[in-house]
């Protein structure tokens, strides 16, 4: 079999039909249809169950598809290096951001970059982490810039910065005058509270969740916002209580005064990451990038 086939049966798998993929290859339904046939006919094995509208893979089909997988990355991996070597710093660097960090984070330095690598194209790819975490996996992006608590399959990472989440209040909140006695917020001042998060492909909700699950806190109403400077100046103007973590705090500039206090006694660790596909080869512009990052 060679690389064209491998391509072929991944996309069957990742498409789910015959359809799909076929269109997606450019190639008709009916030589893909002939290519799975020969393919099962040649292994003797069966590879995706019939009979409903999207295939699934048996379990030699999820073994056969997880190799396959591996050799496509090995691949990937060499062309990119080769590529690297051939071009001297050419190419097109696909980079994905939540759109908040993405505003601030690259007027400061997509110049820079531009500046010393002009040869290569930059793609911005803004969607929430959970959202780029399966666009890395996918191998539509080669880099990721996110906050992060727990490490995902698959990927490999670079911290940038450890980090601290901190709840936003207005000055007139009764939980405000709390908090600054003490400088710190407890999360059990929680309970019957409203909160303001950021929705749940994203990782400050996801982060404010599971504390208050470990501790089964019941607020009294979540409202849930994918716009950060929104829930921010939500929770700044006395709609509830609302979470940023400290490196998006010192970019939010609200014109309107508020309090902020680091969360106390947290489990999970925050901290600014890059991300990428593991096993991926970064070319030397991609490694470059991620310094730059480091330096917002």
């Amino acid at each position: 079999m060679d690389f064209k086939e491998l391509e072929y049966f991944s996309t069957i798998v990742k498409c789910g039909n015959l359809t799909h993929a076929a269109r997606q290859l450019y190639v008709s339904q009916p030589t893909l249809s002939k290519f799975l046939q020969k393919l099962e006919e040649d292994l003797g094995l069966v590879l995706f169950q019939r009979g409903s509208r999207r295939l699934k893979l048996t379990y030699a089909g999820q073994r056969y598809y997880a190799h396959v997988e591996r050799i496509l990355s090995q691949k990937r991996e060499m062309d990119a290096e080769m590529t690297d070597i051939l071009r001297s710093d050419r190419g097109v660097l696909y980079v994905g951001i939540p759109p908040f960090r993405c505003s601030f984070s690259l007027p400061k330095v997509l110049p820079i970059f531009h500046k010393e690598f002009p040869q290569v194209q930059f793609r911005i790819v803004e969607a929430p982490s959970a959202v780029l975490d399966q666009k890395l996996l996918n191998g539509e992006i080669d880099l990721a810039f996110y906050m992060s608590f727990e490490r995902i399959t698959g990927l490999s990472y670079q911290v940038m910065h450890s980090d601290k989440m901190y709840a936003i209040l207005s000055k007139g909140h009764p939980l405000e005058a709390k908090a600054a006695q003490i400088g710190e917020f407890s999360l059990e001042w929680l309970a019957g509270q409203t909160l303001l998060l950021q929705n749940r492909t994203q990782r400050q909700g996801q982060y404010i969740l599971q504390e208050l699950e470990k501790r089964h806190i019941q607020p009294a109403e979540i409202l849930e916002s994918s716009n950060i400077r929104a829930a921010a100046a939500l929770a700044a103007n006395g709609y509830g209580v609302g979470f940023l973590s400290g490196e998006l705090l010192e970019h939010l500039e609200l014109n309107i005064p508020f309090g902020a206090y680091p969360l106390q006694n947290c489990t999970l660790h925050i901290e600014s990451v890059a991300a990428w596909r593991t096993g991926d080869y970064l070319p030397r512009y991609a490694q470059a990038f991620i310094k730059l990052m480091e330096q917002v």
